[in-house]
């Protein structure tokens, strides 16, 4: 299985990079069958809903709660559902270790001294899925290689890694 899974990682990787999103999931599942005899690969719809609630679970953090708000927000603004819970992670190690009081656990608007701050997770998880779609695809910046040195220009090479890690993770559990 684990053949599979690498074949099937390394060929739907550089798509999952992209930040758009159809508004409905579906992930490739192999056949069971030994890799000569496969000849076909099914797919089945995600919840992906489901998936964020599991992702957030196991690192325990406060932002499991609104799960759907990430579901929403990217279909609203046609992102991939993945994007903005793997830069909370990256950035906030999922939520939970914000600057008090902010509910900004994506970084979004601190820098220095600055600190952008919104009355509630859902509140963020509106706003930057909006500024990431107004400020980034809009723009033609529609891919995580080309978002990264513009929202962590000191560090975009690990940011990248990151946040292409995390979006796997959420991969992982939407594949069982």
């Amino acid at each position: 299985m684990g053949t599979i899974l690498s074949a099937l990682i390394s060929t739907v990787l550089p798509i999952s990079l992209s930040l758009r999103n159809p508004s409905a999931y579906y992930v490739a599942i192999p056949k069971a069958e030994p890799m000569e005899e496969q000849s076909a690969i099914s797919f089945k719809q995600v919840n992906r809903a489901r998936v964020l609630e599991q992702f957030f679970a196991q690192f325990e953090s406060p932002l499991q709660s609104n799960a759907q708000t990430f579901v929403g927000v990217a279909d609203k603004y046609g992102l991939d559902y993945r994007i903005l819970p793997a830069i909370s992670c990256i950035e906030s190690t999922c939520g939970k270790y914000i600057v008090p009081g902010s509910y900004n656990p994506f970084g979004w608007g601190i820098y220095g001294g600055k600190v952008t701050t919104f009355e509630s997770f859902d509140q963020a998880i509106e706003r930057v899925g909006r500024g990431i779609s107004e400020n980034y695809v809009a723009r033609g910046y529609d891919t995580l290689q080309e978002m990264a040195p513009i929202y962590t220009p000191s560090n975009h090479v690990k940011w990248l890694a990151s946040v292409t890690f995390f979006m796997n993770e959420m991969d992982e559990i939407a594949l069982y």
